[in-house]
């Protein structure tokens, strides 16, 4: 069945066709619009090149260290612990400071994946 309706769009994946036609009122992005680190770097169809790489690590790395990234942590993290544990009145509260949480996760780990 999934085969027919992927010839019958043309070859196009149900998803594809779904994230084409809301892409104007949803944010829509995709594993193709991120940079991709598996062997070779690549954002969608498009490899990075070596000096773009070591571009990339760089200011990673540099950025990592600066008081700015300190600051935007602190206060990511105070932010989440205010929701979480002083103006939290639904069991919604806490999921919204622990999304808070997840949030400065992901950045941190992206970044140190890059550095790598």
């Amino acid at each position: 069945m999934r085969a027919w309706i992927i010839k019958k769009l043309g070859g196009y994946t149900e998803e594809e066709v779904l994230t084409t036609a809301v892409s104007d009122l949803y944010n829509t992005i995709g594993k193709d619009d991120i940079l991709q680190i598996r062997g070779e770097w690549s954002v969608g169809d498009k490899v990075i090149s070596p000096s773009e790489q070591k571009l990339i690590t760089s200011e990673a790395r540099i950025f990592l260290k600066t008081k700015l990234w300190e600051v935007i942590q602190k206060d990511l993290l105070y932010k989440a612990n205010k929701t979480m544990f002083e103006s939290s009145k639904t069991e919604q509260d806490m999921v919204a400071g622990k999304l808070w949480l997840y949030t400065i996760d992901c950045i941190r780990t992206k970044l140190k994946e890059i550095v790598k």
